[in-house]
């Protein structure tokens, strides 16, 4: 499926022979970092710091690109997200409901008991099929 371009970024999003670490981009005034690693049947991007309304736009570039380049199965690892604000939840909701449009999925995983607790109190956890204590 080729590499994701980014202003001043390049991502592999085919698996390097080499076994190199994922590609990473990363907003160094926002501190949001993204790691995309492709596997053979979906295609892992690990949060790594804030989703806010400053770092939406970063994230929305980088999934938009992976939707147009034909990935349409998207993992966003939330185990090392910190934050997530109203602009991220919608943000994830875009790209959830781009991914339907074309017989895609986004799922995420790892999500913090602390925005586990946000997302259910939003009413988001069975939109993004989350399991959640009772």
């Amino acid at each position: 499926m080729g590499s994701l371009t980014l202003p001043d970024v390049t991502l592999a999003t085919q698996p390097e022979e080499t076994g190199s670490a994922a590609p990473s981009v990363m907003d160094p005034v926002t501190g949001l970092e993204l790691l995309v690693g492709p596997e053979p049947d979906r295609t892992v991007v690990t949060l790594v710091g804030d989703l806010t309304m400053a770092t939406t736009c970063l994230l929305g570039r980088v999934l938009t690109e992976l939707v147009d380049q034909g990935h349409r199965f998207l993992v966003l690892d939330a185990s090392a997200l910190e934050s997530c604000d109203g602009a991220g939840w919608t943000l994830l909701l875009g790209i959830r409901w781009r991914l339907a449009t074309v017989s895609g999925h986004l799922r995420l995983i790892g999500l913090p008991p602390r925005l586990l607790r946000s997302c259910v109190q939003l009413e988001l956890a069975g939109v993004f099929g989350l399991d959640t204590p009772l």
